[in-house]
């Protein structure tokens, strides 16, 4: 193998076992939270988490993929990136606590809810520092982070257990997130500074801010309407029905959306293949893409199928015999996953390309279709229509992209031979 791909892959390796093995520790933490809770306690949890995470856009101003694309192109110039992308995320933090809890005020729900939503909304703050993990990222060094995120993640586990034996309850264990993001910042900080050896230089450029934030606003609003097609259907469940049906619901999202980090970390980790190929030639480009097209589809498929044939046995050794009514949910929600892995495909093309403003006026079209669909689904179907009404928005996303002229063919490079292919 070349070099430069044997880099990739051991950094994708240490980003693939740092993933899995928080998110098993947190899959299995949260089962236990969720037995713990019961339905209705554990569908109010989920939805404060889901009603805070709906404004979570604004925490970032979709600058993350924006600054990891810039830390590669220009890595000499990560001070004022950094330092710049801080600030966007500090600001951008503060409005959305604010707005969160101001629109919380104005809606017709308990007492225990919007407190919930406002201890939840802190996470924000501590999720700044995430453009530190973003460097490493870009500079292919994930290994320096993984072993920290390890052991954040055994604390965290831990703690969340602490309090369930010690009874304190559904206010606490909310409370845990925010201080699993706010060690987390705190230990990027300790590992960035450690390893580059060096005093404090990050800087804020204003120029830089406006083309960070010019750059990232279509991917921003992108992600808007990408959290609303997977945190308003909770905030819909409560409104039309109540707390116990999102208790449900979200052990059908969860089983389902564990397995949404798989492309995620491979896209993550081989951007930087995918923006330095464009640099060599179209017909790289072009190979490369294909082949992570090819892989997210094979990959959604082959956990789709076994899944939801095993759904009803899952749930009922994870979460327990109270939730097996979410079976039904599961096994739509679950195939969701192949147009899901296709999205964060085609998004690394369309970051690459900055074609975004298309991205997101596709995404903002599915999105207004999920609400619709959730409106009419639920009320007759209950908690398998607002699986329903998600697996048909999410499906639209990149069958609507395959139309548009700037990105058409995309999704036909998974069924052409490449001209790498035919001399093989």
């Amino acid at each position: 193998f070349h070099p430069g791909f044997q880099r990739y892959f051991k950094n994708t390796g240490w980003m693939f076992f740092g993933q899995v093995f928080n998110m098993a520790v947190a899959f299995f933490v949260g089962a236990y939270v969720a037995r713990y809770l019961g339905p209705a306690n554990f569908g109010l949890m989920s939805y404060a988490i889901s009603f805070a995470s709906l404004f979570g856009f604004l925490a970032g101003f979709g600058v993350d993929s924006i600054l990891q694309r810039e830390l590669v192109k220009t890595p000499d110039k990560k001070d004022e990136l950094l330092g710049t992308s801080l600030i966007i995320k500090l600001v951008g933090g503060g409005l959305a606590i604010g707005l969160i809890n101001v629109v919380s005020s104005f809606m017709s729900q308990g007492p225990l809810a919007k407190l919930l939503i406002l201890i939840f909304s802190l996470t924000f703050i501590g999720q700044s520092l995430s453009v530190i993990n973003l460097y490493f990222q870009a500079q292919v060094l994930s290994r320096k982070t993984i072993p920290l995120q390890i052991a954040l993640g055994l604390i965290s586990a831990l703690l969340k257990m602490l309090i369930i034996w010690l009874d304190f309850g559904v206010i606490w264990i909310t409370a845990a997130y925010v201080a699993d993001s706010l060690l987390l910042a705190a230990g990027l900080t300790y590992i960035y500074f450690r390893n580059l050896r060096e005093k404090f230089k990050w800087n804020f450029n204003v120029n830089l801010c406006k083309r960070l934030l010019r750059d990232a606003l279509p991917l921003m609003l992108t992600i808007m309407a990408t959290t609303i097609y997977s945190k308003i259907d909770q905030v819909m469940l409560k409104q039309i029905i109540d707390e116990t049906s999102v208790g449900l619901y979200s052990v059908a999202v969860k089983l389902s959306e564990i397995w949404y980090f798989i492309p995620s970390i491979i896209c993550a980790s081989l951007f930087p293949a995918i923006v330095n190929a464009k640099k060599i030639g179209d017909r790289l480009y072009s190979h490369r893409l294909q082949k992570l097209y090819r892989l997210m589809l094979v990959l959604a498929i082959s956990l789709t199928i076994p899944l939801s044939l095993a759904a009803p046995y899952l749930i009922n050794i994870i979460f327990g015999p109270e939730y097996l009514a979410a079976t039904g949910a599961w096994r739509i929600y679950i195939w969701s996953s192949a147009p899901v892995f296709m999205m964060v495909a085609l998004s690394q093309f369309l970051i690459n390309e900055n074609y975004t403003k298309i991205f997101f006026l596709i995404t903002i079209a599915g999105a207004g279709a999920n609400i619709l669909l959730n409106l009419f689904l639920i009320p007759r179907y209950g908690i398998n229509g607002s699986a329903l009404a998600t697996l048909i928005s999410y499906s639209l996303v990149p069958i609507l992209l395959s139309f548009f002229n700037k990105t058409r063919g995309q999704l036909w490079l998974i069924f052409k031979t490449s001209t790498y292919e035919k001399r093989a």
